[in-house]
């Protein structure tokens, strides 16, 4: 009666990654229809990519540091999906096995640099966290910049929308233009934004853009590989100085 009531349950449990969207991923893989893929994704493999970072994140306790850990997840899942094109059925091994593979090693080095970055940083937001010696140290502390390091670190935000500009003119996508002018224009009224962080940023974007969040995650990629050709100390856009 016991093992009855055992196997009942267990064919209650439903696995989230299946063999069902390995096959939408294939679809996905080959479909050239961007209403199709975009439709793929966000009803079959998205819920598994992110059921497979949450259920990563339980298990191997992953950490953000001070960070929400939503943000994490968000990153990973978007990575993901960047990295949908790179799993090949013809070499045998499994999309969960590969996927599952990425995520983690992707949680791990992002955790790791996270929870390294907090180490290093201390947060005077916290004062009660702060020793005597902290207090007296931060009270002592004058940073005062270069005119020139002032003037370069006050026309950054100008060089990177400046950048983008240059960037928008060799897209062909219609919706990574779209998304490139909602980037500059977040840019250009950044001082008018209420709240910022990475998931603020995205939601600031899809809304000023109309674009679904898998047509915005794959503008973004695009965007990012034509940026990468010319920022650069060395390049024509120096953001970094």
């Amino acid at each position: 009666m016991n093992d009855v009531v055992k196997t009942r349950k267990k064919s209650k449990k439903r696995n989230y990654f299946t063999l069902e969207t390995q096959e939408k991923i294939i679809e996905y893989q080959n479909c050239e229809v961007k209403k199709t893929k975009d439709r793929l994704y966000v009803k079959h493999i998205m819920p598994a990519f992110t059921e497979l970072v949450n259920s990563l994140v339980a298990v191997y306790k992953f950490k953000a540091s001070n960070e929400d850990i939503n943000h994490l997840k968000n990153d990973c899942t978007t990575f993901l999906f960047e990295t949908l094109h790179k799993w090949n059925p013809e070499k045998g091994t499994k999309a969960f096995s590969y996927y599952n593979v990425v995520a983690k090693n992707w949680l791990t080095i992002n955790s790791r640099r996270l929870m390294k970055n907090a180490k290093r940083n201390v947060s005077i937001d916290c004062v009660e966290s702060l020793s005597n010696s902290d207090k007296k140290t931060l009270s002592n502390v004058s940073i005062e910049l270069s005119p020139e390091d002032a003037e370069r670190k006050s026309n950054r935000p100008n060089v990177i929308i400046d950048m983008f500009k240059h960037v928008e003119k060799q897209l062909k996508r219609e919706r990574d233009v779209k998304c490139i002018k909602a980037v500059i224009h977040l840019f250009e009224n950044i001082d008018n934004l209420d709240y910022l962080n990475k998931r603020a940023v995205f939601v600031y974007l899809r809304e000023i853009s109309g674009l679904s969040s898998s047509e915005l995650s794959s503008s973004l990629s695009t965007i990012r590989k034509h940026a990468s050709k010319v920022v650069g100390i060395d390049n024509m856009f120096d953001i970094y100085s």
